[in-house]
This record gives C-alpha cells, sequence and structure tokens, in this order.
C-alpha cells in the first residue's frame, strides 16, 4: 500500500499504486532536465502530479509529519542520483538477495528501486521508522550501487516525484512476510524504544504485576530483557515467540498487533507506574540526610558521610533509580535528591551519646544522631546473686578497694551510668579516677568492664591533654578513658586535664569537630575514667580539688598490690565478656546502701576516699605556700589567743608572711597577683575556713579563722 499527494505542499494523501499512475498533465523538457524547474514543479500547489511514500502515518489521510508519527512501513523506495548504465545496475540486482520489485526511472533521467513487503512492518515513532530504514540499507544491499541519496532514503517524512517510467523486477514479487519478519525482529532486538519513566520500573515488579492483571501471563525462562515469548497482551496473537522484553516495555511483531512497541503503563495502568515512581524515591531517600554538605546514609547500622557521586550510584545500584530525564525532563535520581534537599535536611551530624540514632530536635533544630554505640544488654530476668555468675568481676571489685568500703560507692556510680546507657536516658554523671598499684586490674575493670556495659570506651589523651582540633571520633562512644602516663609529667597538660574534666562534667553541650565536615554543636553525657599509679607524679594528674571540682569528681583508692592471678589478656577478655550481661543483671537489682547519698544532678553524690584528697591537696600548686600560710596562722593565734580570726587584704598578708627572715628566699619572686591566686584557690578547697568581706574603698578583706588541731599538725 503506497500513498500519494498531488504536490509536495498538500498535506494531505490517499492510496495509490505508483507503476500504474498516468499523469494527466504532460511534463515538460525544461522540467526534465533544468532541477530549479523542477523543484518549482514539486513546490506549486496547482501541481497535479503523483508524489508518492510507502509509508503510512497514523492518520493515513495525511503526510508523515512531527505530529502524524508513522504507523507502518509498505515498502522501500532507493533513489539513485547518479545515470548508471543499465548493464552495472543489472548486475548489482542480480547480486542482491532480495529483488527489487520495480525499477523506476525518475523525472531528471535517474532511476530508483522499489522494494514491496508482502507483509506492512508495525512503527510507531519516527524515530523507529528510521531505524528501521537506515537497518535495511545493508538488509537490502544498497550500497552495490553508488549514488545513493541516503538522507531522503532515511527520511520517513520524504515524497517521491513519479518518473511515470517503471519496469517490473522479477515480476513484482513482494518481499515474504517471513524475511520481512525476522528483518523486522532484528530491528526490534538492536532499537531501544523510549518509554520515559517507564525505563525505571525494575522487571521483577513488572512480571508481578503482569501475573496480577493478565492471569493466563506465562513466559518461557527469566522474565529479563531481550528475552522472547508470547505477545499474551494481543487478542488472537498464538505464537509463543512474537515478543520481546525492552526496556520500559514489550516489543511486539504479532501480525494482530497495532503496534510495534508497548510500555509498561499502556500494559499495567499508570498507577502501577506513577506509584512505582513514588515508592522507589520513597525508599531510596528513607533515612538519608543532608547537612548541606554531606549526605548522610547507615552502613552496616551506621550513618557514614556520602558525597554525591557516592549517592548517585547507590540510587543506581542498590535502589535502581534511573539517571536519564523522564518525560518531565527530570530524572527518578534528580528527584531523589531535590526530595533530600527539601525534605531531609539537618542542622549537623554528630553522635549524640545514649539517645537512639536517627533524627532529633537539639536546640530547636533537626540534627542527625549519628551515634553507634549499644549499651551491653542483661542477662535473662531472673535474680543474679553476687558472685555466682561472674566470679572474676566479684574477685576483682572485692579486692580492687583499699578501704573496701568504697566498693558500693563505686558500683553506685556505675548502676547510674549503665542506666543511662540502657535506657536510652542521657543522664550527667561524675567522672572518675581510680589510683592503686599496677596490674592490679584497675585499667581492665575501666576499659573492659566499664567500657563493655555502656557500649564500649575510647583513649581520649590526644583531645584531654594535648588539645588536639579534631575530636568527632570521640564522642562516638559515652567512656572516654585516660592513663596516667599520658600527660608526661607536664604541668600546663595536668592543668589541661583537670579543666577538661571539671568543664565536661559541668557542662554537656560541646562542639564535634570533624575534619572536611561541618561543625556541630551537641550534647555528650558520657564520663571520663581515669586510671593512675598511686605515686606523687602520678596522682598528679586528678589537679587540685576544690569546691567547684569536688562535686564532679570520684576519687578510688586501689590496693598496691592484688591478690588475683590474672591469665593471660585474651583468656580475662572473653572471661570479663561471658560475665557482664549476669554483672548487669545485678546492679539493675541491686540498690546502694543508705551511706550512698542520692544527688538529685548526678545521681549520687561524689565520693572521694580521704587520703587521696589529703594528696591532692598536697601535690597542688599552692601546696607549699599554704604550709607558710598555716604557719603564720598559727604562729598569730598563739600570740593573740582571743583572736577569732586574722583578717587583711592580700598586701599585709604579704607583708606579714616577709616580716620572718626564713621566709625570704623562699617568698622572693612571690607577686600579689599570684599570691591572689594561691588564696582564692585555698579558699575554694576548704580546708582552711575562711572568707572574703568588702573593705574601705572597695578593697578585698580576707579573714582566716582559728585553726583546728588538724591544721597545727598540717
Amino acid at each position: 500500500m503506497f500513498f500519494s499527494a498531488p504536490n509536495m505542499v498538500t498535506k494531505s494523501v490517499q492510496v495509490c499504486v505508483p507503476w500504474e499512475y498516468q499523469t494527466t498533465q504532460p511534463i515538460s523538457d525544461e522540467v526534465r532536465h533544468n532541477k530549479e524547474t523542477r523543484q518549482h514543479f514539486y513546490k506549486n500547489k496547482n501541481t497535479q502530479h503523483c508524489f508518492y511514500t510507502a509509508i503510512e502515518a497514523i492518520s493515513s489521510t495525511q503526510r508523515v509529519s512531527k505530529d502524524n508519527p508513522p504507523k507502518a512501513i509498505h515498502g522501500f523506495i532507493a533513489d539513485y542520483d547518479l545515470k548508471i548504465p543499465a548493464e552495472r545496475i543489472g548486475e548489482a540486482i542480480k547480486a542482491m538477495d532480495l529483488k527489487p520489485s520495480y525499477f523506476e526511472t525518475s523525472l531528471g533521467g535517474n532511476f530508483r528501486l522499489v522494494w514491496l513487503l508482502e507483509q506492512p512492518l508495525q512503527v510507531d515513532s519516527a524515530a523507529f521508522g528510521t531505524f528501521i530504514q537506515q537497518q535495511a540499507h545493508d538488509w537490502l544491499r544498497l550500497g552495490l550501487l553508488p549514488g545513493l541519496d541516503r538522507p531522503a532514503f532515511e527520511e520517513v517524512s520524504r515524497l517521491y516525484c513519479n518518473g511515470c517510467a517503471w519496469e517490473e523486477i522479477d515480476q513484482g514479487i513482494a518481499i515474504p512476510a517471513a524475511k520481512s519478519q525476522a528483518f523486522f525482529v532484528e530491528c526490534g532486538r538492536k532499537y531501544r524504544f523510549r518509554a520515559g519513566d517507564d525505563e525505571c520500573v525494575p522487571l521483577d515488579l513488572v512480571e508481578k504485576a503482569l501475573h496480577e492483571k493478565y492471569p493466563a501471563f506465562t513466559w518461557p525462562g527469566t522474565f529479563e530483557l531481550e528475552t522472547q515469548g508470547p505477545s499474551f497482551w494481543i487478542d488472537g496473537s498464538v505464537s509463543v515467540q512474537s515478543a520481546i522484553v525492552k526496556p520500559g516495555g514489550m516489543f511486539t511483531f504479532a501480525a494482530h498487533a497495532t503496534k510495534p512497541f508497548y510500555s509498561w503503563t499502556e500494559l499495567l495502568g499508570k498507577e502501577f507506574t506513577d506509584g512505582f515512581q513514588a515508592d522507589a524515591i520513597a525508599k531510596a531517600t528513607e533515612d538519608i540526610w543532608w547537612d548541606s554538605k554531606s549526605f548522610w546514609r547507615k552502613v552496616g547500622g551506621t550513618y557514614v558521610p556520602l558525597d554525591r557521586a557516592e549517592l548517585a550510584s547507590y540510587f543506581k545500584v542498590t535502589c535502581r533509580l534511573s539517571g536519564k530525564p523522564g518525560q518531565s525532563g527530570v530524572s527518578q535520581a534528580e528527584s531523589a535528591f531535590e526530595h533530600l534537599f527539601n525534605h531531609q535536611r539537618v542542622t549537623g551530624a554528630a553522635p549524640f551519646v545514649f539517645r537512639r540514632p536517627g533524627l532529633i530536635i537539639f536546640d530547636s533544630e533537626r540534627k542527625l544522631n549519628t551515634y553507634s554505640g549499644e549499651p551491653l544488654q542483661p542477662a535473662g530476668d531472673g535474680t543474679e546473686l553476687w558472685a555466682v555468675n561472674f566470679p572474676f568481676l566479684a574477685a576483682l571489685l572485692d579486692s580492687l578497694f583499699d578501704p573496701p568500703r568504697q566498693k558500693p560507692f563505686f558500683l553506685a556510680w556505675l548502676r547510674h551510668f549503665y542506666l543511662s546507657a540502657l535506657n536510652w536516658e542521657p543522664r550527667p554523671g561524675q567522672n572518675y579516677f581510680l589510683l592503686g598499684g599496677a596490674g592490679i586490674g584497675k585499667t581492665l575493670l575501666n576499659r573492659v568492664g566499664v567500657g563493655g556495659l555502656v557500649g564500649g570506651f575510647i583513649d581520649a589523651s590526644d583531645y584531654l591533654v594535648a588539645g588536639a582540633q579534631f575530636n568527632s571520633h570521640l564522642f562516638k562512644r559515652g567512656l572516654w578513658v585516660l592513663d596516667d602516663d599520658s600527660p608526661a609529667g607536664s604541668q600546663q597538660s595536668i592543668t589541661r586535664v583537670h579543666m577538661m574534666f571539671k568543664k565536661i562534667a559541668a557542662n554537656q553541650q560541646m562542639l564535634c569537630n570533624t575534619k572536611f565536615q561541618n561543625a556541630t554543636l551537641l550534647e555528650w553525657m558520657g564520663r571520663i575514667g581515669c586510671t593512675a599509679n598511686l605515686d606523687f607524679i602520678s596522682t598528679r594528674i586528678v589537679g587540685p580539688l576544690d569546691n567547684s571540682s569536688l562535686d564532679k569528681t570520684n576519687l578510688f583508692r586501689c590496693v598496691k598490690v592484688s591478690p588475683i592471678a590474672f591469665p593471660d589478656r585474651g583468656e580475662i577478655t572473653q572471661i570479663i565478656t561471658n560475665e557482664l550481661p549476669h554483672f548487669a543483671r545485678y546492679l539493675i537489682d541491686w540498690e546502694p546502701p543508705a551511706e550512698v547519698e542520692r544527688d538529685s544532678r548526678y545521681g549520687y553524690k561524689a565520693f572521694q576516699e580521704g587520703s587521696l584528697l589529703d594528696k591532692t591537696y598536697q601535690g597542688s600548686p599552692t601546696a607549699s605556700f599554704k604550709e607558710i600560710l598555716i604557719e603564720f596562722l598559727a604562729a598569730y593565734f598563739q600570740n593573740e589567743p582571743k583572736a577569732e580570726y586574722w583578717e587583711g587584704t592580700v598586701s599585709m598578708l604579704l607583708r606579714s608572711l616577709l616580716v620572718s627572715q626564713a621566709n625570704d628566699l623562699i617568698l622572693k619572686s612571690l607577686r600579689l597577683e599570684q599570691t591572689s591566686r594561691f588564696l582564692e584557690q585555698i579558699g575554694r578547697e576548704g580546708g582552711l575556713k575562711s572568707e572574703v568581706i568588702k573593705g574601705n574603698h572597695n578593697t578585698r578583706i580576707w579573714r582566716f579563722y582559728r585553726l583546728t588541731d588538724e591544721h597545727k599538725s598540717t
């Protein structure tokens, strides 16, 4: 079936048989021999001739155009722009496997070869029609003759001016349907049909939906791309191999088909494909957050930062989101990113210890909690008795403290800390020191025991001692550990450690600073656990404990030598790991004795072992000055037996101390401002009863009360 228009201007066409056409309007020699005149003849709306095509449009009464795409190809027309001897043309045709049906001499004196098809080839777009024309070049072996107007051959909207000089070749037999069908199938395999967003729908979901909508649907083998099976949706189709799975839909060459390609939307409905688009983006972006710099996604149960390229790979490979623009011009991957930008933005991402990971509101802002720690789950529901199911831990705790009465204070502190982690309810608490001999298990208890209960520990020496800038790794765990050798005897390091201990216990809001990421303000309600020996140098790490830090610090004295024979490291770690769940259950059920006082802020009041507390005072920077001050006050009250106190300004005190020649060498370099700092520290320690009152001209008057016998002996 061919179609023709009377000229190149008219849009409508009608069915025609070009080789039977007889012109009613004489064709002048000028039209035949002058190309410019011939073109004018083509485009003249008054011309009444036959301009034909073998391609049928969807609206068959109109020419193929952008708005009226091709529907079927009924034949092929090859236009050659050279005058070639008849013998040469005959030789080429003889070599062709598929002989043309007709030979036509054009108005310009060149020639055309025309192939008819016994069965038309169904097309549904200009792109697919052009692709078939391109593939037909080699299939028909058009290159055997020179001068082919290939652009015209591939243009599906092209009309050819009838030369009215036709010769039948091989009795005008059309290409058999079996051969054209095989060619058509091969074209369908090679061509990528454009199905827009439907290409993104996974085939496993499509197969499931096809089974639901088409009860008779079956497929030989696995339902995957480029596999072949029946055109199950076409009534009357009986071939079991008439369709091919393509990206976004099905290609069919069934005789009863009205077009070659059916998208998943056409087969399953718009609700199915639209639903998948929405679900796919929702699932792909679930629990993914953007902090204006990095994208955060859970990998192996832990939130990790990704850049855009990494997340795009996840969308493509794991979530099967397409990166190609759909019908709207926007790809699924781009839609997913836009969803994150608009709906899953957070002001920061950081580990908020002892809070469940995920989105939280902190300081009136949306933040992502990346905490990955897990509290140890206690054993069973039964009551645990001391030492029954955790004999090693019980023996360690029974023998660790000197004096032993410290144990319930430590257990009460540990219980409060553990419940904070177990119940996902962060609570503030004191930091603590374990001071004792070497090799007695204090570091083992600190790291493996306490750390094992609350979800792990991390060495914080770089941050606490050296002041490292990037500290984000520390907030991943609720227990920071520090050993006595970390400050290395430096007074500056010791001072920093002391200040950090006090600051962290008093203020839980800190800045989490990660390299190459946004700094985030977070809340950390963990603890710092420090182990040290009992020698003077080691105990300096405790620093001066005064009335501003005593309530924030626990100070436990441990034995110098342990009676326990410790197994090797691997064995002992496994023993504690096995016993910890039972010990955890004991802690939950245990009630601290009355002597362990409650504290509304930190759970239980801070505990400091007396001899260690004295030792910290003796090792503080003010200790030497305090000795001289006590000697002075003792002498003063001896000379003034009725005086209740000594009072005076800092300068008065310093002059009084220098009255004694024995103090000249000791206090030679002491300055007023340094003396003032020493007095303030002594006042905070609380060892000497003192107060500051307002004097004349707004001066500060220090008042020290009569010494007790304890002070006199000091």
